[in-house]
């Protein structure tokens, strides 16, 4: 009787469980963690201050040429910074807003294997920086976290911020949830 009685627990337990599927990374319908940042987090302060680098004075002339800086991760969660970036630099980069400066250490060593000189290099006419930060805030039963996208722009030659923005995400409630 034991046996069966948790079997049967076994399948109802088994059986409420919701199955993986695909979900629009764009979407409204996707896991919204309190605790953390989210794909949506990115994509939201990503396309927002692109909208507003785009106007700045730094575009006006051409596709100038950018170096990736450091994005300083100032939350409790371990995360990789480089999808802010991407967010970001995917969309200028294909649209010819900006010449990306590629600082891998496996392309330097096969443009020196190759006998190409580090003058036929473009140098940095701007470097993108930033730093993610984090706000946590309780009343009662409610929990609230906010995450602060920090970017600045600063043109190499004058060492000069020549735009800078920032976003906050906040998430708040008791659990995580499904919803953007």
């Amino acid at each position: 009787m034991n046996k069966i009685f948790l079997f049967a627990c076994a399948a109802l337990i088994v059986g409420c469980d919701t199955p993986a599927s695909y979900k629009d990374p764009n979407g409204r319908d996707l896991v919204v963690s309190l605790d953390k940042v989210n794909i949506q987090d990115f994509a939201t302060a990503g396309s927002q201050m692109l909208l507003s680098m785009v106007d700045s004075p730094a575009f006006s002339k051409g596709a100038p040429v950018l170096q990736l800086g450091m994005i300083t991760n100032d939350t409790a969660n371990n995360f990789d910074t480089a999808l802010l970036l991407s967010k970001i630099t995917v969309k200028l980069v294909n649209a010819g807003r900006v010449t990306l400066l590629d600082s891998d250490s496996i392309a330097t060593a096969a443009r020196s294997a190759s006998g190409i000189s580090a003058t036929n290099v473009p140098h940095a006419e701007y470097v993108l920086k930033g730093k993610i930060l984090e706000d946590r805030a309780n009343a009662g039963s409610i929990r609230q976290n906010s995450y602060i996208f920090q970017l600045t722009l600063v043109e190499v030659k004058r060492g000069v911020a020549v735009w800078t923005e920032e976003k906050i995400v906040t998430k708040q409630g008791t659990k995580n949830s499904i919803g953007f």
